[in-house]
């Protein structure tokens, strides 16, 4: 993980986990940063950001068949 947090949110979708906001306890901070963890590479990437920093919050992931 880029970025090190506590009360985030996370999700899995298409074999990857998406952890979404949170708290960054060593800078102090909420976040708003999206990360994307891929297991076949073992590698953290830095995908996008929310709107506004989030923590505490849920995440789900809907497919439409």
């Amino acid at each position: 993980m880029k970025e090190r947090r506590m009360e985030c949110g996370a999700a899995v979708m298409n074999g990857c986990i998406y952890v979404t906001g949170g708290y960054s306890f060593s800078k102090g901070t909420y976040l708003q940063s999206i990360e994307r963890y891929d297991p076949e590479t073992d590698c953290w990437e830095v995908v996008g950001n929310l709107p506004t920093p989030t923590r505490s919050h849920g995440c789900i992931c809907v497919f439409a068949v």
